[in-house]
């Protein structure tokens, strides 16, 4: 049997989907596996998968649905809830497709399956393996499933910090962040505080950098200086991560380490990283969720993020430090 895999767009949601990987490779042990996505599903890949296709910006290469086609897939996947995944599946000439009901594409899958926006997304991945197994004892057994780090970065006393994110309605205050900052080190004076971003978090990584630059506190950045692999390992062998509703916040899930985060315009119960030890921050406001990505409030701009007090964070930080 061979099964083709479209892999979300997002780097975060692309670590949600790993419980799904290692579900799909257990469901069918025999089966050969291969993934298609953005460029960063090679570079973060999970293990089980026995061909990796990368897309040219959203567009799959020529040379790439030759031989996707030569494979005659039995099942395909798209994790993905664009018309264009499931429209590569149907180009690669998938027999049985399975995703979910969403953008006007239902009629080009074989199983369409309603997308529950109250539950966890890697819970909805499940969803999609319903015609084979039980979804909710899937995602018991491979919910924190880690993938492994390829070398140790470590020291022992590095915080990560990612003030980065894809909307304006995610990003805590830079001003809060510095607090935070200097609050932690005031009480763990020996840490080292290292920021990662990709090239859309430069600013926020300058800022920071900038702003502790000849200080004694230590404060360096990677921003835009490393791969997802790279990122993944150097997560892996930090004490804590403290990062908004992003993509790197999810990478935490793959690695065990602690998170602390926020929910900002999204649900926590649909999106929190999954990662065991954790402290999320939600506000409850009665704009939340807004899923904007612009506040849109004039009374009170950024009200379920600038309400979480910097000490709020650093406490929440030195708990999981102990």
């Amino acid at each position: 049997m061979n099964i083709l895999v479209h892999a979300p767009n997002w780097v975060g949601d692309h670590a949600m989907a790993f419980p799904f990987y290692t579900a799909v490779r257990a469901v069918f042990p025999q089966a050969k596996l291969t993934l298609i996505g953005r460029a960063w599903v090679s570079d973060l890949a999970p293990e089980g998968f026995e061909d990796i296709v990368t897309l040219d910006g959203k567009k799959i290469r020529v040379g790439d649905l030759t031989k996707l086609r030569a494979k005659n897939f039995d099942w395909g996947f798209t994790l993905s809830p664009s018309f264009r995944s499931a429209w590569i599946l149907r180009k690669c000439k998938v027999r049985r497709s399975i995703g979910f009901a969403s953008d006007c594409r239902s009629f080009l899958l074989s199983y369409a399956t309603p997308y529950n926006r109250f539950e966890h997304r890697a819970l909805a991945y499940m969803r999609l393996l319903k015609p084979f197994d039980h979804p909710e004892t899937l995602f018991a057994r491979y919910r924190n499933i880690q993938l492994r780090s390829q070398k140790k970065t470590g020291t022992k006393n590095r915080i990560i910090i990612c003030p980065g994110s894809t909307a304006a309605s995610k990003k805590y205050p830079i001003e809060q962040f510095i607090a935070v900052i200097a609050g932690i080190a005031k009480q763990k004076p020996r840490t080292e505080f290292l920021l990662l971003g990709a090239k859309i978090d430069q600013t926020e990584c300058d800022a920071l950098e900038r702003h502790f630059k000849g200080s004694k506190i230590n404060v360096k950045s990677r921003c835009a200086k490393t791969t997802l692999r790279e990122a993944h390992a150097i997560i892996a062998s930090s004490k804590l991560c403290i990062a908004n509703d992003s993509g790197l916040a999810h990478i935490t899930s793959l690695t065990a380490t602690p998170v602390v985060t926020w929910n900002g315009m999204g649900r926590r119960s649909e999106t929190e990283p999954l990662t065991p030890k954790k402290i999320v921050f939600d506000l409850e406001l009665e704009c939340s969720p807004c899923f904007q990505r612009e506040c849109p409030r004039t009374d009170q701009p950024m009200a379920c993020l600038t309400g979480i007090a910097p000490k709020m964070v650093i406490d929440a930080a030195l708990r999981c430090l102990t």
